[in-house]
């Protein structure tokens, strides 16, 4: 009888070991993703008082939007990321204010990056010159361009004119709407109003927004929620940052609508998933 239970139990041991072992298999496919069913991946990244967007593509290529404002990200990507995975295909600057610029020029003297979509405007940060020093193929890109990296589609929807000729580095942002299937995400770099309303004319609905400039109250006007219709708003902002971001009346305009909102500082890092169809957004700590 003792034999007898002693084989019952190693015969369960090996089934589960070799189920373990498939299920592992499965997880790391897809991890890899690879195979044409593989998912489009977001990943709004907790990088503090900043913005930085990584978009893993089905087709298995990154993209950088923006890197926040210090070499977090790098250890963001570290997480993500293979370890022997040392190239980011595409990275967009939205605009070269240190909060955005500073991160990316970390990525790029740590990774090889592929090429780099930018709008040519020149801030003081000094981040776009480290970039300009380290990444060869730069695009500068203006509304009505358009890019596709590994099967999902962007277009430019701003800046309208000369990057130069804007006030500020918020109102010169490169904006990108998102195209995968039937998902639609729209990010606002740091557009502050005027820029908004221009771009609420012709924008349409989207899935998600990404909301301008941390939640400010210098974006995220009624003319642009109206327009795009967001399912899910998502903002990137530091927890106890000193600029009140994001505010109560921006905060308001979305309960408004009835809006949900995923926010880095109390939710962490938010990762958007979709096959094509409606996206699914999970806060941290994620289910995978």
């Amino acid at each position: 009888y003792s034999r007898r239970r002693d084989m019952a139990h190693k015969t369960r041991l090996r089934l589960f070991l070799a189920s373990l072992a498939f299920a592992l298999i499965g997880l790391g496919l897809q991890r890899l993703s690879l195979g044409p069913s593989a998912p489009l991946k977001i990943w709004f990244l907790d990088v503090g008082q900043g913005d930085a967007i990584l978009i893993e593509t089905p087709g298995g290529e990154q993209v950088l939007v923006d890197g926040g404002p210090s070499r977090a990200v790098v250890q963001k990507l570290g997480e993500i990321l293979w370890p022997w995975d040392r190239t980011i295909e595409a990275m967009v600057l939205t605009h070269p204010d240190a909060d955005h610029v500073t991160g990316l020029a970390a990525v790029a003297e740590t990774y090889a990056v592929g090429t780099l979509y930018e709008s040519g405007r020149r801030g003081s940060a000094g981040g776009d010159r480290r970039l300009d020093e380290e990444v060869d193929h730069q695009v500068r890109v203006h509304a009505g361009d358009a890019f596709d990296v590994g099967g999902v589609h962007f277009d430019v929807l701003w800046p309208n004119a000369d990057p130069a000729s804007y006030e500020s580095n918020n109102d010169a942002s490169v904006v990108l709407r998102l195209t995968y299937g039937e998902t639609s995400v729209l990010l606002m770099g740091d557009l502050e109003a005027a820029g908004e309303r221009v771009v609420a004319e012709t924008v349409g609905p989207a899935d998600i927004l990404k909301l301008g400039h941390h939640g400010s109250n210098t974006s995220s006007t009624p003319e642009l929620l109206s327009a795009v219709r967001p399912r899910y708003a998502v903002i990137e902002v530091g927890a106890g940052n000193t600029y009140g971001h994001p505010t109560d009346i921006v905060l308001a305009r979305l309960a408004g609508r009835g809006i949900p909102v995923l926010r880095t500082d109390q939710d962490g890092d938010v990762l958007l998933t979709s096959d094509g169809g409606e996206p699914a957004l999970f806060p941290h700590p994620l289910p995978f």
